[in-house]
């Protein structure tokens, strides 16, 4: 080899050699992730590529694989938490590398297109783990890439809620630049109208879109105790569903519905059956919080008294401890509940007193067995009759005046004579005997019959007015009702101290009507029809119509006649005794309409017999005298 050769020969292989030397110095961090291996020796200018070249570059590497999904931590910590999801709009920035950097949109499949890398999946990526991922992308670009992933405007959660809530569905709650938090599942229920009166808020579950995990928190912890720790916050796509309860206690159905989780809806469409004054369907609407005494802003829905009051009130024979609420669920299946509002009378239970849901259908049964102290107890509360007419009933058998009456009651008293403004003392059994102008002494108050056409049919109550009167048992003096029927039976055998007890009772008339007609004294006559007290015997109405006359009366017997309830007339002569006291031969009490005739003594009637017969001859003789 001659020396120019070998000058040439050295020459290039000197140049070859500071060929890698020059690119690392003029591009810093950029190298070719493929060199092109070629079989002739290229120039410096050819061996260094341009830009262009750079980003024309073909990938022929596998792209890495993707680190896998990691289920969003329960916190509220926007930076820490958020997942990344189509619509989001981001900015990523490359450290010093700013043609690969920019603004970018997640696609509808989760992806973002970059320069050099193309597609890459970001769906349910946190922004660190998105960061990391794209870090390992563009490191087959850039040496050691700082990419730093910012959201400039979030996604809006979406969210569904079903089960007992108001208003299921699909939800969506925009992020803002103020408040970038992410929504509770107590602010989910708010915006879904409230729950139910039957939701379970012990198992409220929630499943997560990404991981497909299952949540399941205790709100009832939030109302009770004022834990916030299981009012968790929400995930876009998460899904909400509230079971319903088999069994609601009253003191969970008041917790809920003095909540901001209950229903706020407060119109309500609901029908009322059964025992109330007028059964229909009825649009309820909740009073403001300002009108009741509450929150201002708020509304209170409306309850079962309300719709009870609005229907007129319960009747005599509705029996409020058995009251049944049937409603529908959101799953389809119908529930039950079982209401005891004679607890609210009687011991204040407010549990008892539920809020109504759209759709009710609330029935008030009949009851078996009528309780007048329960019965006074309704009529003297605002769940009575709220605007009642005198009711219509009818009154037979032993009573002075059989017929149908309209019995009026005193206005605004209870039956124990208490003021009570505002309410309806209701007319009862003993109030329409005494229209009907008192019973007899021959009736049977231990047997009375009351007949009644209920909502379910004709109901017989048995009542026994003797222990009212003997014992003050005053449950056997029950509330009437329109419609009525009063049976006053006759006694078959009755003894003196039962008919004293009833004739000197507010059952009796005030006083009873007596004929006294005959040889009565003619100074002091009273004779004729007078009225006497309940329990007057035959001598005391003699000596109340003004005795005898002494010169033409006879003092040892006397005609008396009675009419009998069947129709018939009983007369008979009884011989006057003064000295013996009650005695039904010579000295029985009276009874209404009952006549005694005093006749003449034996004088008497010779002498009126002498005097018709000379009467005609009185005449003749007068003629003559002419």
């Amino acid at each position: 080899m001659n020396n120019a050769s070998l000058r040439t020969y050295i020459y290039k292989s000197l140049v070859l050699s500071l060929v890698p030397v020059i690119t690392v110095v003029n591009f810093q961090s950029i190298s070719v992730a493929d060199p092109v291996q070629t079989s002739k020796p290229k120039t410096l200018a050819q061996s260094l590529p341009n830009k262009s070249q750079i980003a024309a570059t073909p990938v022929k590497a596998k792209k890495p694989k993707a680190p896998a999904r990691i289920a969003a931590p329960v916190n509220n910590n926007f930076a820490d938490s958020y997942t990344l999801g189509p619509s989001d709009r981001l900015r990523v920035d490359i450290f010093n590398v700013p043609e690969y950097s920019g603004e970018f949109f997640v696609l509808g499949d989760g992806a973002i297109n970059l320069p050099v890398v193309g597609s890459i999946s970001v769906q349910g990526l946190t922004i660190q783990q998105a960061s990391a991922l794209l870090t390992t992308y563009f490191s087959r670009y850039v040496k050691r890439p700082i990419v730093t992933i910012s959201v400039l405007a979030p996604r809006p959660v979406q969210f569904a809620i079903a089960g007992e809530v108001t208003r299921a569905g699909s939800y969506t709650i925009p992020f803002t630049l103020e408040n970038r938090k992410f929504p509770s599942v107590s602010q989910a229920i708010q915006l879904a109208g409230g729950t139910t009166q039957t939701a379970n808020l012990r198992q409220v579950q929630i499943r997560r879109a990404g991981t497909g995990r299952v949540l399941y928190v205790n709100l009832f912890d939030v109302l009770q105790g004022g834990n916030i720790a299981p009012d968790i916050s929400l995930r876009d796509g998460d899904k909400i569903y509230i079971a319903r309860s088999e069994s609601v206690s009253s003191e969970d159905r008041l917790r809920l519905a003095s909540s901001n989780l209950a229903n706020q809806d407060a119109t309500v469409k609901v029908a009322i059956l059964g025992e109330v004054g007028k059964p229909g369907t009825y649009t309820l609407k909740g009073e403001s919080g300002a009108s009741a005494g509450g929150i201002v802003g708020r509304v209170t829905p409306p309850t079962l008294t309300e719709a009870i009051k609005i229907a007129g009130g319960s009747t005599a024979s509705a029996d409020l401890s058995r009251i049944r609420v049937r409603r529908n669920t959101r799953t389809g299946a119908g529930q039950t509940v079982a209401i005891n509002l004679m607890n609210l009378l009687q011991s204040g239970d407010f549990g008892q007193d539920i809020i109504l849901q759209d759709g009710d259908t609330i029935l008030l049964p009949t009851a078996t067995e009528i309780n007048s102290a329960n019965s006074a107890l309704v009529a003297a509360s605002n769940l009575g009759p709220q605007a009642i007419s005198p009711p219509k009933v009818i009154v037979v058998g032993e009573v002075n005046r059989p017929g149908t009456y309209t019995v009026k009651s005193e206005s605004n008293t209870t039956n124990n004579n208490t003021q009570l403004a505002g309410t309806v003392a209701l007319p009862t059994v003993t109030t329409a005997i005494q229209a009907a102008s008192g019973i007899k002494p021959t009736a049977n108050i231990r047997q009375i019959q009351l007949i009644r056409t209920t909502r379910a049919g004709k109901q017989e109550i048995a009542i026994d007015l003797f222990k009212l009167l003997q014992e003050g048992d005053g449950s056997q003096d029950i509330i009437i009702q329109e419609g009525d029927r009063i049976i006053v039976p006759v006694a078959q055998a009755s003894n003196s101290q039962d008919v004293e007890l009833i004739s000197s009772s507010t059952l009796s008339p005030a006083t009873i009507k007596v004929n006294v007609i005959g040889e009565i004294a003619t100074k002091a006559s009273k004779g004729g029809t007078i009225d006497v007290p309940p329990n007057t015997t035959l001598n005391q109405a003699l000596l109340i119509a003004g005795g005898f006359d002494n010169v033409r009366a006879n003092k040892n017997e006397v005609d008396f006649i009675r009419l009998n309830s069947n129709g018939t007339v009983t007369k008979r002569m009884i011989k006057l005794n003064f000295a013996r006291g009650i005695d039904p031969d010579s000295n029985p009490r009276l009874q209404n309409n009952d006549t005694i005739v005093i006749g003449r003594n034996n004088l008497t009637r010779v002498g009126d017999g002498f005097s018709t017969i000379l009467t005609p001859f009185g005449g003749l003789f007068n003629i003559l005298r002419f």
